[in-house]
C-alpha cells in the first residue's frame, strides 16, 4: 500500500509535470485568434494639412507593405488580429490621411512608443482591378448587409488618453491630450483641451465597405481609416497596449465578453475564498491561513486589475502597476507557506523580503521615465526568476522531508504558483483570458485553495460537532451530578433541622418550667437568655428547614408580571401590617415584566417586609416597581429607623443588637436574588430603608 508521504511526492510531480504541458499545450497548440495577413499593392493619396501647420497638394504614391501597412477584407475571417500598425512619434497626423514619416510597427515585438503621437489602422476594400474580384465579393456574401460588407474592429486600451476618428468622425475619446483642439482635426466638434488626463477603454467600431466595383476608383477613399491620436505620461507604457481584433459582429464582442466573464467571475471566486480565509483566521485566532490569504489576494487583485483594464478606467497606470505587482505577492505568499529557515539563517524570510522589494519595484515601473522604467524590469525579472528557483527548491526540499507539515493541497498549490511564475518570464501577454494558460493556471490556483478551504472548514465542523456532543454529555454527567449533590443536601439540612428542633422545643419547654418554679432573679435571667437563644436557633432551623424544602437555587426563572407578583405580596402581609400599626401601600400598578424564579422572589420580599415589621419600627411600608435599560428594580422602602451602615447585614448571623446572634434571613435572600441574574442591595438613613431587587427584564 502507498504511504501517505509517497503519494505526496507523486501527487505535487504530476502536478508540476501537467501544469507544464497544459502551458505548452495551450500555447502551442490550442487554437488562437489568427493573424490577418498584410496586403500588398499601392496606394496614391495627396498630402494635405500638416501638424505643423504646412501645406503640400502633392501626390504621393506609397506601397502597401513597405511605406505603411494595411489588410484587405478579403482576408478578414470571424475573427482575426491585426499584428502592424502604421505609427508616426510625435505628431498628430489628421484624420484619414497617410504621412510619409509612417513606421511599420510589428506589434509581436517589444517597441518603445513615444509620449505622443499618432497610430494609423488601414483596413482596404477590395481591389476593384482584380480579376477574381466577384469570386471575392461571393466569399464575402456572409458579411453583406444592403450595400455594404460589415465588420467590427476592437481597439484594445491606449495609454494613457486618446482620440479616435473613423476617417474624418471622432468616434471615441479617452481622457485629455494636452494643448489639442479637435477643430484642427474635425469641424463637427470644437472643443479645445489644455491639461493631460489619463483614461483608457476599448473601443469597438462597426467597418462598412461599399461593394459596387464602380465605385472603388479611389482605394483610399474606399477603405476605413482608423486615426488614433495618443499622449501618455512617457513611461515604459504608451501608444497601444495589445493587438487590435477584426471580425463579425458577434465573433468580437463576444471574445471580448466573454474573457471580462470569465475575468470577473474568477476574481469574485477568490475574493470569496480570501473573505472564508480571513474569516476563519480571525475565529480561530490562527495564523496558520496567512500564506494562502497573501497568494489568494494576489489572484483576487491581479483579475481585477485585468478585467478592469479591459473596461474604461481612469486610472491605467495604477491597474498596471497593480497587475505588475500581484506576481510578486502570489510568490511571497508560496514562499510563506514552503519556505523554511536553516539553523540561524532565516532564508524563508529573506527571500519573501526579495519578493516584496521586487512587488515594490513592479509598483512604481509604471509612474517612472521609460528608461529607467526598462532597467527596473529587468531587476523585476531577475527577482521573480530568483523568487521561482527558490520556491521550487523549498518545495522540493519539503516534498522529501518525511516531516512535513504541509499538506497536499498547499503543495499542489505552491507548485502551480512557481510553474507559472517560471512561465511567465517567457510568455509574452495573452489576450483573450480564455486561451492565457497563465490565467487558467491563477484560476485553478484559486479553486485548489477554495476546495482546500472547504475542506479545513468541514474537519472544523467535525471537530466543533464531536467537541460540542462530548461537551453536552459532560455537561448532563456534571448537572446529574449536582442535582444529587443539592438533593443530598437537601435531605441532610431538613434531617437536622427537623431532629435538632425536638429537643431545643423541649429545652424552651423546660425553661419555661425552670423559671416558673426558680424565685431567684439572677437565675431567671439567666434561663430567660437560655431560652432565648433556643429560640432565636430553632428559627434558623426553621428558615434553613423551608429553604431545602422549596429549594429556591434549582427553581427554574420564568417571565412574571411585577404588578401582580407586587398585588399578591399586598394581600399576604396586609393584615399582619395593619395588626402591628404599619400602612402597607402598593404603587406597582402598571404591568412591567421580569425574568425571576417566583417562589424566590417572593420568599425573599416577604423577609424584608417581615424584617420591616418586626425591627424597623416603621409606620409605613411601600412596594415599587421601576425600569433601568434592560433591568426592572423592585423596592422595598420602609420609614422606620434604618440600619447601621458598619455592618454587613447580607452576612449570616448579623444582627444591631448582637452580631453573633443574628439569624440567616437576608444571607439566603441574597442567595436566591444572586441565583436568577440578580442584585439585592440597599440604602438606608433617618429616613427609613430601601431594599432594591434588582432583576433581569423580559
Amino acid at each position: 500500500m502507498i504511504s501517505r508521504y509517497l503519494k505526496k511526492i507523486i501527487t505535487v510531480i504530476s502536478c508540476a509535470v501537467f501544469s507544464a504541458l497544459f502551458i505548452i499545450t495551450l500555447f502551442f497548440f490550442a487554437p488562437k485568434i489568427a493573424a490577418v495577413p498584410q496586403t500588398t499593392g499601392d496606394v496614391t493619396y495627396v498630402r494635405g494639412w500638416l501638424a505643423d501647420g504646412t501645406y503640400s497638394g502633392d501626390k504621393i504614391t506609397a506601397e502597401i507593405g513597405t511605406h505603411l501597412t494595411a489588410v484587405r477584407i478579403n482576408d478578414l475571417t470571424d475573427l482575426g488580429r491585426l499584428t502592424k500598425i502604421n505609427y508616426v512619434p510625435d505628431r498628430f497626423i489628421s484624420p484619414a490621411n497617410l504621412s510619409e514619416e509612417i513606421q511599420i510597427v510589428d506589434l509581436t515585438k517589444p517597441f518603445k512608443f513615444a509620449e505622443k503621437g499618432t497610430l494609423i489602422l488601414a483596413v482596404m476594400n477590395l481591389d476593384p482591378y482584380a480579376e477574381d474580384f466577384y469570386e471575392q465579393s461571393q466569399k464575402l456574401s456572409p458579411h453583406k448587409l444592403g450595400d455594404y460588407w460589415h465588420f467590427t474592429l476592437s481597439l484594445p486600451a491606449v495609454f494613457s488618453a486618446a482620440n479616435v476618428y473613423q476617417k474624418v468622425n471622432l468616434v471615441a475619446r479617452y481622457g485629455e491630450i494636452e494643448n489639442y483642439d479637435f477643430t484642427d482635426f474635425n469641424t463637427n466638434y470644437d472643443k479645445k483641451t489644455d491639461r493631460f488626463s489619463a483614461e483608457t477603454g476599448k473601443t469597438t467600431i462597426d467597418l462598412t465597405f461599399y461593394t459596387r466595383r464602380n465605385a472603388l476608383d479611389d482605394q483610399l477613399n474606399s477603405a476605413q481609416i482608423i486615426t488614433i491620436h495618443y499622449q501618455s505620461t512617457g513611461g515604459a507604457f504608451s501608444a497601444i497596449a495589445d493587438y487590435p481584433l477584426i471580425g463579425t459582429e458577434n465573433a468580437v464582442k463576444g471574445v471580448n465578453q466573454t474573457s471580462d466573464n470569465l475575468l470577473i467571475s474568477f476574481a469574485i471566486l477568490s475574493a470569496v475564498v480570501f473573505a472564508v480565509l480571513v474569516a476563519l483566521s480571525a475565529l480561530e485566532r490562527s495564523k496558520k491561513f496567512t500564506s494562502a490569504i497573501v497568494w489568494v489576494l494576489g489572484i483576487t487583485v491581479l483579475l481585477l486589475c485585468r478585467f478592469f483594464l479591459n473596461g474604461v478606467t481612469g486610472s491605467p497606470l495604477l491597474w498596471t502597476a497593480l497587475s505588475l505587482t500581484m506576481p510578486f505577492i502570489i510568490l511571497g505568499g508560496a514562499q510563506l507557506a514552503l519556505g523554511r529557515n536553516f539553523g540561524k539563517f532565516p532564508a524563508k524570510y529573506i527571500f519573501v523580503i526579495l519578493s516584496a522589494i521586487g512587488a515594490l519595484f513592479a509598483f512604481i515601473r509604471p509612474f517612472i521615465p521609460s528608461g529607467a522604467a526598462s532597467a527596473m524590469g529587468i531587476v523585476c525579472t531577475v527577482i521573480k526568476g530568483i523568487g521561482a528557483v527558490v520556491l521550487s527548491a523549498f518545495l522540493a526540499f519539503a516534498l522529501f522531508r518525511k516531516k512535513d507539515d504541509h499538506g497536499v493541497l498547499q503543495s499542489v498549490c505552491g507548485t502551480i504558483i512557481a510553474v507559472s511564475i517560471i512561465s511567465s518570464l517567457f510568455l509574452p501577454h495573452i489576450f483573450p483570458a480564455q486561451i492565457n494558460p497563465l490565467f487558467w493556471l491563477c484560476a485553478v490556483t484559486a479553486v485548489i485553495t477554495f476546495i482546500s478551504v472547504f475542506i479545513v472548514f468541514v474537519d472544523m465542523k467535525k471537530s466543533n460537532n464531536y467537541l460540542t456532543d462530548n461537551l453536552h454529555k459532560e455537561v448532563e454527567r456534571q448537572v446529574k451530578d449536582i442535582k444529587a449533590v443539592i438533593a443530598e443536601r437537601d435531605n441532610l439540612l431538613q434531617f437536622v433541622s427537623h431532629d435538632m428542633k425536638k429537643p431545643l422545643s423541649s429545652a424552651v419547654a423546660l425553661c419555661d418550667t425552670a423559671i416558673g418554679r426558680e424565685k431567684n432573679a439572677e437565675q431567671i435571667k439567666t434561663i430567660r437568655i437560655i431560652k432565648q437563644d433556643a429560640e432565636r436557633v430553632i428559627n434558623n432551623l426553621s428558615e434553613i428547614a423551608a429553604y431545602a424544602k422549596l429549594n429556591y437555587l434549582a427553581e427554574p426563572s420564568q417571565v412574571i408580571d411585577m404588578s401582580e407578583l407586587c398585588a399578591l405580596l399586598y394581600k399576604y402581609h396586609e393584615f399582619d401590617c395593619n395588626a402591628n400599626g404599619i400602612i402597607l401601600k402598593n404603587t406597582a400598578d402598571a404591568p412591567v415584566k421580569a425574568f425571576v424564579k417566583p417562589k424566590g422572589i417572593e420568599n425573599v420580599v416577604s423577609n424584608i417586609i417581615i424584617n420591616a415589621i418586626e425591627h424597623a419600627n416603621c409606620s409605613a411600608i411601600t412596594l415599587t416597581v421601576k425600569t433601568d435599560k434592560n433591568r426592572v428594580v423592585l423596592c422595598v422602602s420602609d420609614n422606620g429607623k434604618g440600619i447601621d451602615e458598619s455592618l454587613d447585614i447580607f452576612k449570616p448571623y448579623v444582627s444591631e443588637n448582637d452580631s453573633d446572634t443574628g439569624g440567616i434571613g437576608l444571607y439566603i435572600c441574597k442567595n436566591i436574588i444572586e441565583s436568577m441574574n440578580g442584585e439585592l442591595t440597599y440604602e438606608t438613613g433617618g429616613s427609613g430603608t430601601t431594599f432594591y431587587l434588582s432583576l433581569l427584564k423580559a
